[in-house]
């Protein structure tokens, strides 16, 4: 299960037959994430966790920056792009990996909590 709290994440996918890989961080407190990754995507969303199925449901919306190359091959354009991303982590641990879907191309998460977040 998900908690409150800082989380480091790596992301994969194969571009051109080539793999790649690139990094973020998210915050979850209360329900709601919000993240990011270096080169300025941005991502807020929610997060809950399904107890009949043990999946940790999360539903994102995904702001790229203008003229961005996302490692699945993805390219923002002139105005940049908005993508929404649902997806889910299996079992009840704070770490975790999915495959979610980035604008029909396939992308490995895999998720570490840090630790909790200041009071």
């Amino acid at each position: 299960m998900l908690q409150d709290g800082i989380y480091s994440l790596q992301f994969a996918a194969t571009r051109e037959g080539a793999p790649e890989t690139a990094t973020g961080l998210a915050v979850l407190r209360g329900g709601q994430v919000l993240g990011s990754d270096p080169l300025g995507a941005v991502f807020a969303g929610t997060y809950e966790y399904d107890e009949a199925r043990a999946l940790n449901r999360v539903r994102l919306r995904v702001d790229v920056p203008a003229d961005s190359l996302l490692i699945t091959g993805f390219e923002s354009g002139p105005d940049g792009a908005t993508l929404h991303v649902a997806g889910a982590f299996g079992g009840q641990s704070a770490d975790g990996s999915a495959f979610l879907q980035i604008a029909g191309a396939p992308l490995g998460v895999q998720i570490r909590y840090l630790g909790p977040l200041p009071n």
